[in-house]
């Protein structure tokens, strides 16, 4: 096994993704949703916002595409300090996805997407002392990078024609690092963990249609989420080292020559479960208003798992709601083919042993545009927001998204030549 090559990604990832002081509990803040459309209504992914009736997070909806789609989402985020200058930015990509309608009522979907954000830094005050004649400055730094990351692979098929399910299984992977570092006259002594992953989850989607007629349609959607196999890796625990040339790897050149690395094995680290649900009012005019709930909690037992912080998220609750007002690819005017989306929402995260709570609140707003007969959307969201924890810490975050869709015709019913 090559540490430095995992040094190196777990560094590039923390270029990738802004760095979050509340991602330094446990396996840090789970993403909610990882497509634009998504996004921009501030939506968890059970409701309608990429097209009427679809979600691309649900894979219960997706017989309800007209065409095979290739999707991708990039995200790029600010995080900072309320009342402090430093701020953190951060890029990459959120979610590549493929979906293929079938006849109008089954579909099969892939999918590549970031899980949760384990990005985070911060370090204290500097400090003088005399040591023998000479003054020395000091401080702490504190830093964590990577994540999970999960392959999915999901299914859906109908149960009547009002009604439909989707299932699916994401493959839990990935490696996180955590590190508390000295620094003495600008030297750093760092000690750090690494830890690898793997694991499973399994997703049970339902879309209902429960009213409709030519003035409203009235769709209900729910899922539940548990832990196949709860993920498990191994730790490597590096004794303190002096990184002489400051590169955040131990290598030769650093003292001492060599540096013990304990290897254990952990199990039952992370083992999520939730159950979510949303409702979908749609009008005549394409205008459609949703409201979504999800209670999600970590029921791994295993305690050997500590990050910059002795603690770890152990619950979430989610409230949401908004609008979406979905374009005509038909069209002739231009601006009758954008799709607007507004919401907001409130996260609450209980963390395991201390009993505070990390809250987040937000407002969104997005717009997607349909172009060409295939029914390609470009879609952009933008959120803000802050989180806090118990009065302590508030970080005020902003988070631009960017989705492109392309679609095409794969074992789709062909409309018959006039």
């Amino acid at each position: 096994m090559s540490y430095r090559n995992i040094f190196i990604s777990l560094l590039l990832l923390n270029y990738i993704h802004a760095q979050s002081v509340f991602n330094a509990y446990g396996l840090g803040l789970s993403k909610s949703g990882n497509y634009a459309a998504t996004s921009g209504a501030g939506s968890i992914g059970l409701v309608p916002t990429f097209h009427p009736g679809v979600s691309l997070d649900n894979p219960a909806t997706w017989p309800g595409l007209k065409f095979t789609y290739i999707s991708g989402s990039y995200n790029s985020q600010s995080v900072s300090l309320d009342n402090r200058n430093n701020i953190t930015y951060g890029n990459g990509l959120d979610k590549i996805q493929f979906v293929i309608p079938i006849q109008d009522r089954y579909a099969i979907g892939v999918a590549l997407k970031l899980v949760n954000n384990h990005n985070s830094y911060f370090k204290t005050d500097s400090s003088t002392f005399d040591f023998q004649g000479k003054n020395l400055i000091t401080n702490k730094e504190f830093r964590s990078g990577g994540g999970l990351l999960a392959g999915s692979f999901g299914i859906s098929f109908p149960m009547n024609e009002k009604m439909g399910l989707g299932f699916s299984v994401d493959r839990l992977f990935g490696s996180s690092r955590d590190e508390h570092s000295l620094v003495l006259n600008d030297i750093h002594y760092r000690m750090f963990n690494i830890r690898t992953y793997s694991g499973t989850v399994m997703n049970l989607n339902f879309a209902g249609n429960f009213y409709n007629d030519n003035d409203l349609i009235v769709l209900a959607f729910a899922r539940i989420s548990m832990t196949g196999k709860a993920v498990s890796g191994t730790l490597y625990q590096f004794d303190l080292f002096e990184d002489r040339n400051d590169n955040y790897t131990y290598d030769p050149d650093d003292y001492p020559a060599i540096v013990n690395v304990d290897t254990i094995e952990v199990s039952d680290i992370y083992a999520p479960n939730s159950i979510s649900f949303g409702l979908n009012a749609g009008f005549r005019n394409d205008l459609n208003i949703f409201g979504e709930f999800q209670i999600w909690n970590d029921e791994a037992s295993s305690a050997n798992y500590e990050s910059i912080y002795t603690d770890q998220i152990g619950s979430k609750t989610h409230f949401g709601g908004g609008l979406v007002k979905f374009g005509n690819i038909g069209a002739r005017a231009w601006q009758d083919k954008l799709t607007f989306r507004l919401g907001a929402f409130k996260d609450s995260y209980g963390l395991k042993y201390s009993g505070k709570t990390i809250n987040e609140n937000g407002i969104t707003m997005g717009i997607g545009f349909k172009f060409a007969v295939t029914g390609n959307q470009l879609d952009f969201s933008y959120r803000t927001g802050s989180r806090s924890i118990n009065g302590d810490y508030k970080e005020l975050v902003k988070e631009f998204n960017i989705g492109l869709s392309l679609g095409d015709v794969w074992f789709l019913r062909r409309r018959e030549k006039q």
